[in-house]
């Protein structure tokens, strides 16, 4: 007979049908929903009641204040009218009305000059309450229990003078904003009812006016707590005068609910009332907006109550209610107790130890459920959990210890591998080397491929080191390009530079991808230690890596630390990490040196030749800086540079009417691997507005040695745009012809060794002879380089060079030494 399977759900819907007879909920629902809108009418009716408390004082003070500054206003109107000119009767008259009105901070009054007495010149600075203009402008405060009589300030300023400057714009009444003024040293934030002083004529006299200080308002708003809740003073321009909850929010913007449609939809000439949120209570809250009307100015007194104040009474009955309801329940619960208990707690007790167990680390602990239920399914997924966690435990510990691409253990497997030598062979005397492995140029080869072959790359580098170290040492690579050969034991001190030597070796041999081939070489960094301790792990590397970077300079080698290397490495570092900031401060700057024609003598161009200016170690020279830039790939931005300056350069010297100039520039073999090289030059070329022509690009033959077929059509697109081609340092390296018939050059430049002894020596002069008659045969201008003696200018002149460049004309100078030079040398010529 098949078994009934109940789920969960159904069990409880079973367990809990006694407890749905027996529930009385919707009666008591019912009383609670009547109870609720009772209470909250009620507390309605007493929050506007209590409010009145603080609004008719107020709105009667505002009152008061205003006809007191309308009779203030006719007093001082008629003394002027009647030449009672008497400054003294008029500052009486202030003090009496300040006296009688304690509420108010201060009042004044303002005429325009000579408009009060006409005596304005006889007064200037003979009392507390004039100036240096003399004009009658007593300010008459409270301070503490006294009042004291001052000069008023700043009126005449657009800001701060507003008390002044508006009711003479609109000459009408005026209710100021809060705005902050100084009595006697001490800042006082207030507001301010100001009428204008009109003669018959409609003409503007001068001003009186009444302070209200904001800190006796909101001091006074703070007692006011309606139902627990509070009350601010909200402005025409909607602004906080004063806030009963927060005092800091005095003059600041007012606190949307909503929407500014709902707030002006809450303002008007009648009391309003509505629920809503609020952004300084969480809850709903009672707002209630009530209109002051100060003389033709609308301001609102507005109280907040929040909901849960107003239904206290509701809360007590509600309270009431959850007990006996709750004592109900309590004999429900003690029934279905047992059921719960035999039907859930017992598989939940195993699921908590279970799960427990799991969490504590074991993987041991499985659920053991048969109840044909929702239990046991989740039993069957927890056992499942648990065999799914230790294979992924297991792939963890691989991965976090394992190169994923080469399968090579990784740096955090070198510090553990360290970490456990150096407690095992603690003070063991004994040699073993450590071995930095860098690959060279390879940022540069990888940016040119896809990755999936630069990964291929990668994996056969690995290969390589790894059978050239055999089972002397382990292996590990540390990410990008880098890997590390640890040799253990190592009898003899040779044998890390022998080991070294093989991985050199090994690494050069050409490697071929997808019809490509590829010369890789690396330079190896080696560091030798005598004992095993602690630090040794990270002291290797460190020491490596200097040892590396050194031995980066010569390409395929490989060098052992010493101390001085230290010194070389900071320096090196320090220009590397200084490279960036040095192009945004203008550290760079290029130098020219001029080229002349052997057949006129004149100066026909210039070579563009960068120089740094670094603030600590002084003019740092290309050889120095220009490899480090290869190495980061700072040459590209700095190469960019160099073209965009030369280019401005040329078209500043033409507006300085020197003739169309040609300048050339050196161009590295990692700018030619960029894609867009050629679309840059051509936006160079059209931002400075200079011919194409006149912009010649140096290049070596390093720039074929990576991807040829690659380089050689970015140059025939420079030549089909207009730029000249040279091909650099003629002489060095290999100097292969060959290159001459491929590369569609305009002119050969002569390396200065080329000429280098050219004097004494007859065979040299040959080859010199002989390579000019190939270019000139090749249709290529030739240029020597480096000359520096009047001997050699004749030799070369002889053999038919077309152009000159060296110190024997001049050295590298600035832009504008250059033009001076230029015009110099011509015109002697």
């Amino acid at each position: 007979m098949r078994k009934i399977r109940l789920s969960i759900a159904q069990k409880l819907i079973y367990s809990f049908g006694l407890l749905v007879l027996l529930s009385f909920g919707l009666l008591v629902f019912a009383h609670l929903v009547k109870l609720y809108h009772s209470n909250l009418r009620e507390s309605e009716l007493q929050a506007q009641t209590e409010s009145m408390a603080y609004i008719y004082p107020f709105a009667r003070t505002m009152d008061q204040t205003t006809t007191m500054l309308e009779t203030l206003e006719a007093c001082l109107l008629e003394l002027q009218k009647n030449q009672f000119h008497n400054r003294e009767n008029a500052i009486t008259l202030l003090k009496e009305v300040l006296a009688d009105n304690p509420e108010l901070l201060g009042v004044y009054t303002l005429w325009e000059p000579n408009a009060f007495d006409g005596n304005d010149a006889n007064n200037r600075n003979k009392n507390s309450y004039d100036d240096a203009t003399g004009r009658f402008i007593p300010y008459v405060v409270r301070e503490n229990e006294s009042i004291n009589v001052f000069a008023l300030e700043h009126y005449e300023d657009k800001e701060m003078g507003r008390f002044y400057q508006l009711p003479k714009l609109t000459k009408s009444f005026t209710l100021l904003e809060p705005y902050p003024y100084e009595i006697n040293g001490r800042l006082i934030w207030m507001t301010s009812l100001v009428l204008p002083l009109l003669d018959e004529q409609g003409r503007f006299l001068g001003i009186v006016g009444a302070d209200l200080s904001l800190d006796s308002l909101q001091k006074q708003i703070e007692k006011f707590h309606p139902l627990g809740g509070y009350a601010t003073i909200v402005t025409t321009e909607n602004r906080y005068l004063v806030n009963g909850r927060n005092a800091s929010l005095i003059n600041t913007p007012y606190q949307l609910w909503s929407t500014n449609d709902e707030l002006e939809a809450m303002k008007g000439t009648s009391s309003r009332i509505a629920y809503t949120s609020d952004p300084s209570e969480s809850g709903t809250v009672l707002r209630m907006f009530y209109p002051i009307l100060i003389h033709n100015v609308l301001w609102h007194i507005e109280t907040v109550i929040p909901k849960k104040n107003m239904l206290s009474n509701y809360y007590s009955s509600l309270w009431e209610s959850i007990l006996i309801t709750s004592v109900a329940l309590l004999f429900m619960a003690a029934a279905m107790a047992f059921l719960v208990r035999k039907i859930i707690l017992v598989n939940i007790h195993k699921v908590v130890r279970a799960t427990s167990a799991f969490a504590a680390g074991s993987g041991e602990q499985r659920l053991n459920i048969h109840t044909n239920d929702e239990f046991e399914f989740m039993a069957l997924h927890f056992n499942n959990m648990l065999m799914q966690r230790k294979e992924a435990e297991q792939v963890i510990e691989y991965q976090s210890t394992h190169d994923l691409l080469t399968g090579l253990p990784n740096r955090y497997a070198y510090h553990i591998y360290m970490e456990e030598q150096s407690t095992k062979r603690r003070h063991q005397d004994g040699h073993y080397a450590l071995l930095f492995i860098d690959l060279d140029r390879f940022k540069m080869i990888n940016d040119t491929l896809d990755h999936a072959m630069g990964d291929q790359l990668l994996m056969q580098m690995a290969d390589r080191i790894v059978y050239a170290v055999g089972a002397a040492g382990r292996v590990f690579r540390f990410g990008g390009d880098e890997y590390i050969a640890l040799l253990e034991d190592v009898p003899h001190l040779h044998l890390a530079a022998h080991t070294a030597d093989a991985i050199l070796k090994t690494i050069s041999a050409p490697i071929q991808l997808k019809d490509r081939m590829f010369y890789i070489t690396a330079s190896i960094g080696i560091s030798i230690q005598h004992e095993w301790t602690p630090a040794a792990a990270d002291k290797l590397i460190k020491e490596a890596d200097i040892a590396m970077y050194v031995a980066k300079k010569e390409h395929n080698s490989s060098k052992v630390y010493t101390a001085s290397m230290n010194d070389v490495t900071k320096r090196e570092q320090l220009l590397e990490s200084s490279m960036s900031q040095a192009l945004e401060l203008g550290q760079f700057m290029l130098y020219y040196q001029p080229k002349v024609e052997v057949a006129t003598g004149r100066i026909y161009g210039a070579e563009a030749l960068i120089r740094w200016s670094h603030p600590e170690l002084g003019m740092v020279s290309p050889l120095d800086f220009i490899p480090i830039a290869e190495k980061t790939g700072f040459i590209i931005p700095l190469g960019e540079w160099v073209l965009y300056t030369a280019c401005q350069q040329m078209k500043e010297w033409e507006r300085m009417g020197l003739p169309q100039l040609s300048v050339s520039v050196n161009m590295s073999m990692i700018q030619f691997q960029q894609k867009q090289i050629v679309h840059t030059i051509e936006r160079i070329l059209t931002e400075a507005g200079i011919r194409p022509e006149q912009l010649e690009l140096e290049i070596t033959e390093s720039i074929f040695m990576d991807n040829a077929e690659h380089t050689l059509t970015i140059l025939h697109e420079l030549k089909q745009l207009g730029v000249k081609l040279s091909l650099d340092d003629f002489g060095t390296g290999y100097s292969s012809l060959s290159y001459l018939q491929n590369i569609p050059l305009h002119t050969l430049k002569l390396d200065k060794s080329f000429i280098s002894g050219i004097v004494d020596d007859f065979k040299k002069q040959m080859i010199f002879k002989s390579v000019i008659v190939i270019a000139h045969n090749l249709n290529l201008n030739v240029v020597t380089e480096g000359v520096e003696t009047q001997e050699e200018l004749e030799i070369i002149c002889g053999h038919q060079c077309d152009a000159i460049q060296g110190y024997i004309y001049s050295p590298p100078v600035p832009a504008g030494r250059f033009a001076q030079l230029y015009m110099e040398h011509n015109k002697n010529g």
